[in-house]
């Protein structure tokens, strides 16, 4: 069980449903179906050490990405090759993609890096390479935050890694219940609610130099940081009025203004829609969790989500569509609902619990967490149908990934 489930059901046990309605089912629609790009990667010189950590490097990022797969040079659509030699103090890289069928490069580039730069370098050409394929905004230079809990160690902290699993830095120290983590617009800091001083309060954590600032500490429960797109405003839960409601919090002049007025009942997980005028969150006012939408102005919540025995974890993607958790047949699974047409897709497999989604910059992509036997580790998704792939496992832990835009 997440600490984002744990905290709905202990706010279910404080403030009691006031329905039991069954409700009613979504339209479900297909998983859509989606061409592979083949590569093959024959055309690589690696024989020096630094050409050898480049294109390794280079190699796993791209191959996560769900629409390019390895194959057989036989059997390629593309070959993606290269060099990386020394300059004096510098390494001279080289790469490119040819398109096998048409015998004519479409991807071409020379860098000059320093020796220490390479997987760094690696990162930012599977991004053009991406960028020059398929045309959607390549996802391995942006960081993911999570929270885990490593073997050994006694407390639950935040970390941040790369999607292909490197660069991972250790952000809090605290021991403290975390949940909850957002990132600001500009990718500069997270907001999360911690328990380190015994009380559920929101923060901002600056990555640049790890100063952490209280954004919310009323009285009660203060849950479910999230900032506008444009930077200037925060969604929350907050029951400094005695239950649980979503409120807007102006970061510049500190004024709240309160979105709802429900019966007793559970709130959580508000996200912004992508224009910033609206804003999806989790209540169980009408009976089991559902998914709302509310202005950023307030109004009456109007219902997104008809079906599954629980709706959680919303996250309000820049293509428009909201990816969330959502239990069926006995187990967590990972959804995209299409607000304007009430449909919803199911995207994870079942043969595991997947938990706590969050778009990829591409659109396409969805990080979320995988929990089997107790064990949790962070997978990568997509909404096309394609196969579920390993981010980070073992070792610990991890859980409630969030991807940065």
């Amino acid at each position: 069980m997440t600490i984002v489930r744990f905290l709905f059901l202990y706010l279910l046990i404080i403030h009691p449903l006031v329905s039991t309605a069954q409700a009613q089912l979504d339209d479900v629609i297909e998983k859509p179906g989606a061409s592979d790009i083949t590569l093959d990667f024959s055309g690589i010189d690696g024989r020096n050490p630094q050409a050898a950590t480049f294109f390794r490097s280079l190699k796993r990022n791209l191959i996560l990405h769900s629409l390019l797969r390895e194959v057989p040079p036989s059997q390629a659509g593309f070959q993606v090759g290269g060099t990386a030699v020394s300059q004096g103090a510098k390494i001279e890289v080289s790469v490119r993609v040819r398109n096998r069928s048409l015998n004519r490069d479409v991807f071409g580039k020379k860098y000059r890096v320093n020796p220490d730069q390479m997987e760094i370098l690696a990162r930012k050409v599977s991004d053009e390479v991406v960028k020059s394929l398929t045309g959607l905004e390549g996802f391995s230079q942006k960081r993911i935050a999570f929270i885990g809990l490593r073997n050994g160690e006694k407390g639950k902290e935040i970390y941040s890694a790369f999607p292909d699993g490197s660069g991972m830095v250790r952000l809090t120290r605290d021991q403290s219940v975390k949940l909850g983590l957002e990132w600001t617009p500009d990718g500069a800091s997270l907001i999360y609610t911690s328990y380190h001083r015994g009380f559920p309060d929101i923060y901002r954590h600056t990555l640049r130099d790890g100063k952490r600032v209280a954004l919310s500490a009323s009285s009660g429960i203060n849950a479910g940081g999230a900032v506008s797109p444009n930077g200037q405003k925060m969604a929350m839960i907050l029951s400094k009025d005695g239950k649980p409601e979503l409120y807007v919090k102006d970061l510049r002049s500190g004024r709240l203004t309160r979105l709802t007025q429900t019966p007793m009942s559970a709130k959580s997980s508000p996200s912004w829609s992508p224009d910033g005028r609206s804003i999806v969150f989790t209540s169980s006012h009408q009976g089991q969790p559902h998914l709302y939408v509310v202005r950023d102005t307030g109004g009456a919540p109007r219902r997104l989500t008809r079906g599954g025995g629980e709706n959680l974890s919303p996250d309000w993607g820049k293509n428009g569509l909201i990816v969330f958790t959502r239990r069926r047949a006995g187990k967590y699974q990972i959804s995209v609902l299409d607000p304007k047409k009430g449909r919803v897709t199911y995207i994870s497999p079942m043969d595991a619990d997947y938990e706590d989604p969050s778009w990829a910059p591409d659109g396409l992509h969805v990080v979320a967490s995988r929990t089997i036997r107790g064990a949790s580790s962070l997978y990568l998704l997509d909404s096309a149908g394609k196969e579920a792939k390993a981010l980070l496992q073992g070792q610990g832990n991890w859980y409630m990934p969030a991807w940065s835009r």
